[in-house]
């Protein structure tokens, strides 16, 4: 997706979008790093020039920030306002995690509208470069599991991030082969794009807190 991108279906409701513009995996589902049984996909900044770090991540629906990770990986968790229309055809609640932030923008209760930025890419945590830890689940917020055999945690209800996030608008660069597809439903209502991603940052002044 882009910055500042909305994508509402012709029923009043987001379209679940990928928050990079650029899809680059690192390291994919059941990675031999720190990736083993779990659903977890690392992704690199990147565009036309190549590898960008500290790379804006964009709100991939409107949501809320509703639990912070303990430890140095700078962990958020994020829930949508409403149900959206996900990747593999079904309407319902979507919960989606991120690592490796240096500086997160997100507390709990703060809300993003689809498009902003929520997010970077970074370094925070045990990390071997720049990247974003991604992970989404179906339903809302419901805590983490740990999974076998290196008991690497993911959340509760996780799902496969190419059945959940749309690729609108994304130039997938290494997709590992996955199925990554467009959202090609009724006419959208609402889309938006912007070449100034650094207006988004005014977000953080216009942000309400709800609780």
């Amino acid at each position: 997706m882009l910055a500042g991108q909305r994508l509402v279906a012709g029923d009043g409701k987001e379209v679940m979008l990928f928050p990079l513009p650029y899809l680059y995996i690192s390291q994919g589902e059941n990675g031999s790093y720190s990736h083993q049984g779990t659903l977890n996909i690392d992704f690199l900044g990147w565009n036309s020039n190549g590898r960008v770090y500290n790379a804006p991540m964009y709100a991939p629906c409107s949501c809320r920030c509703v639990h912070i990770v303990s430890g140095s990986d700078n962990g958020r968790v994020f829930q949508s306002l409403d149900q959206v229309h996900c990747s593999d055809g079904v309407l319902r609640y979507v919960t989606f995690m991120c690592y490796h932030d240096n500086n997160p923008i997100a507390s709990v209760g703060d809300v993003f509208t689809q498009g902003d930025v929520f997010a970077h890419t970074g370094t925070a945590g045990n990390v071997t470069g720049d990247h974003t830890h991604f992970n989404t689940a179906y339903g809302t917020y419901d805590g983490f599991i740990n999974v076998p055999p290196m008991n690497w945690s993911e959340l509760n209800n996780s799902s496969h991030i190419y059945e959940t996030c749309y690729v609108n608008d994304t130039v997938i660069v290494e997709g590992l082969g996955y199925n990554w597809i467009d959202y090609t439903g009724p006419t959208p209502i609402i889309t938006k794009k912007t070449k100034f991603p650094w207006v988004l940052y005014a977000r953080r002044l216009r942000n309400r807190r709800i609780y």
